[in-house]
């Protein structure tokens, strides 16, 4: 997917990147110098789309806004009552966890009740550890909060329209379909080849073949072609005839997962076959996070 800071976002949130992002109308003006704020002087967002949080991932943070501090200051704007959070939530959370008293802020005059709740959704939907869904969900509350098309949308995240296309089509499949994306048991790959089926049982029952079979996303859509080109025909051999089975996982590679989001304080999918091979995913959500995970997993040799 790609991963371009959205329209006027890089200005918004005082980051130093290489990342190309035109600057938005209401923010063309020179770079602020960060200066500090009491943590508790600063109001939520009253714009905020988001209501839930990874607490591992902000634990996370937390310890190293401990160690470092606050490195990329938050953005406020003005408000009669001091001053209200634009974006850097999840900054400003694990500051008070850790307890720190002021914060580094860029304070931005003229912000709109709207464009501060484009700039939390588009920080939202940048920067946050979603899956598939949860960014799917995203982009179509930006679609019904802020009466935009989808090529809207993608202009304002920076990403492709038929990017923002695919993911708003995850919302059409069966929960079942979804959930399993969401734990990370099949690929959006995977999801998008079951979306060729027109019918929610075919979907279930191939999906269930998939996940116990560990299908790759070219022999799902292998299956989806038989599948449509039989008509629902009795003699297919691409599936036979049954209820979909329940999707099941081991409750040792469950265990599995919850012990490395414990350690490594971040979401972590363990995939494993019948066969005994897998492999473990690692997320991160930015380059200090990756630096972090690389430092407990792989720390580098004193020369």
């Amino acid at each position: 997917m790609e991963r371009r800071l959205g329209k006027g976002l890089g200005a918004l949130l005082g980051a130093n990147t290489s990342m190309k992002a035109e600057a938005a109308p209401i923010l063309e003006q020179s770079p602020q110098i960060p200066q500090e704020l009491n943590v508790d002087d600063i109001l939520p967002n009253s714009q905020q789309p988001r209501i839930r949080f990874d607490m591992a991932a902000l634990e996370s943070l937390r310890d190293s806004v401990k160690q470092h501090g606050v490195i990329q200051a938050i953005a406020v704007r003005k408000s009669v009552n001091g001053y209200e959070l634009i974006s850097g939530e999840r900054r400003l959370k694990a500051a008070k966890m850790a307890g720190l008293v002021k914060i580094p802020v860029v304070i931005h005059s003229d912000v709109s009740d709207q464009s501060s709740l484009e700039w939390a959704m588009v920080e939202n939907l940048q920067r946050e550890d979603l899956d598939p869904i949860e960014r799917a969900k995203g982009f179509e509350l930006m679609m019904a909060r802020l009466s935009l098309s989808q090529e809207d949308v993608a202009h304002r995240v920076g990403l492709k329209r038929s990017t923002v296309a695919n993911h708003l089509r995850l919302l059409e499949l069966p929960e079942e379909v979804q959930e399993a994306l969401i734990q990370g048991l099949v690929s959006m790959g995977h999801a998008r080849a079951l979306a060729g089926l027109s019918k929610a049982s075919q979907q279930i029952d191939l999906l269930s073949k998939a996940v116990r079979s560990g299908l790759s996303v070219r022999q799902v859509e292998v299956a989806v072609k038989g599948l449509n080109s039989s008509k629902g025909s009795s003699k297919s051999s691409v599936l036979k005839p049954s209820a979909a089975a329940p999707i099941q996982r081991e409750p040792w590679v469950i265990d599995s997962e919850a012990r490395l989001r414990e350690a490594l304080g971040t979401q972590v999918v363990v995939e494993h076959r019948k066969d005994g091979r897998g492999q473990i995913a690692v997320k991160y959500f930015d380059t200090a996070e990756l630096e972090r995970l690389l430092n407990a997993l792989a720390p580098r040799r004193p020369v």
